[in-house]
Order: structure tokens, then sequence, then C-alpha cells
């Protein structure tokens, strides 16, 4: 789900999340031995008449891993890094007040089977195609 970032002033009940159209989902999972190697590619769509800062969260196994996060806005590839958290938060709030686009993937605090990233400046009538790709365990039935 990718949900546009409330303001701080703004109300954070349920009725005021606002959310970023999908457009499109795709899942490929190969399966070895005891492991799934899973790709998720999803196609969401700003139709606000402004650029939007959005929040996708994204739910995952306590066994599994990501390994790979990719994000499209138009011809533009942002691929992740692994960085130190302070680190990254600084480098995501500057992008963010220049006016670029920004990503920031972390885990929940309260929920560490969800994960957050901060999709930042997608311009209006453009589509954000966000890939992710995990690793996980499987259990013998």
């Amino acid at each position: 789900m990718l949900r546009i970032k409330a303001k701080t002033n703004e109300d954070h009940s349920d009725k005021s999340i606002q959310y970023v159209p999908l457009k499109n989902v795709n899942i490929e999972a190969t399966i070895r031995s005891f492991a799934a190697d899973v790709k998720i590619r999803q196609a969401f769509r700003n139709e606000e008449n402004t650029p939007i800062e959005a929040i996708y969260c994204f739910p995952i196994e306590e066994r599994a891993a990501i390994y790979s996060f990719v994000a499209h806005i138009d011809d533009r590839e942002i691929i992740a890094e692994l960085k130190e958290k302070k680190q990254a938060q600084k480098e995501y709030c500057d992008g963010i007040k220049s006016g670029h686009e920004a990503y920031l993937l972390e885990q929940n605090e309260d929920s560490c089977d969800i994960f957050m990233i901060n999709v930042g400046g997608i311009p209006p009538s453009k589509e954000c195609i966000i890939t992710i790709a995990y690793v996980s365990e499987l259990e013998l039935a």
C-alpha cells in the first residue's frame, strides 16, 4: 500500500489517510529447496495536481530478508543502498528539501514484520514503480 504522507499538523485517523492508486502488480517467486526468492513489482500513479511525498508499507514474514529495492519514476531509476540509519535519514530529508526524489526503507519499530519506505517527490500525473525482492525460509509441512 502506498499512502500520501500526512503533514505533521493533520489528523492521523484512518479516515484522513489518502492512498496512491495501485495501477498494476506483478509477483514472481522461485522455490529452491527450503527457500523462496520473491520479486514484487507494483505501479502507482500520483493523480494529485501537486507533487506528493508518500509512504509505502510492506508487510514481510519474520523469516524473510529484503535484498533489493528499486524505484522508477519516469526515466529515473533509484537503487537502494545500505547505510547507517541516521545518515540515511539525513540524506532522505536533504533530498526532499531540495526537491529531489528520495526513498528511505526502514523497519517499523512498532512491528518488526512491516517495513516502511518513504517515497518522496512523486510529480503530478506520474507513475512510481516499486520493485522489492526478498528471500524467505520455508517451513516443512
